[in-house]
């Protein structure tokens, strides 16, 4: 017999998942929902987020706010900067 493993991924999570998905803080993503940035559900008493929503806003950011990274320096090796200062 074949074991058959089906990976499926959540539609919602919860917001302590949500939180270590985007890398923010609690307070930051209820600003977020509260903003209209990400989307979040009830059920029952529990607070879900929409996945789709958290890739939405995660491409909006990168769209809009592109990191600008300087490039590392070159250096020479440290046996030929003390060569030349010696």
């Amino acid at each position: 017999m074949e074991t058959v493993i089906v990976e499926v991924t959540p539609l919602l999570v919860p917001v302590k998942k949500a939180c270590t998905i985007i890398g923010r803080g609690q307070s930051a993503l209820y600003e977020l929902i509260g903003a209209g940035k990400i989307r979040a559900v009830k059920s029952d008493s529990r607070t879900l987020i929409v996945v789709e929503s958290l890739r939405e806003y995660a491409a909006k950011l990168e769209a809009d706010h592109p990191a600008k990274v300087a490039p590392p320096r070159r250096r020479k090796p440290q046996h030929l900067r003390e060569a030349a200062n010696a």
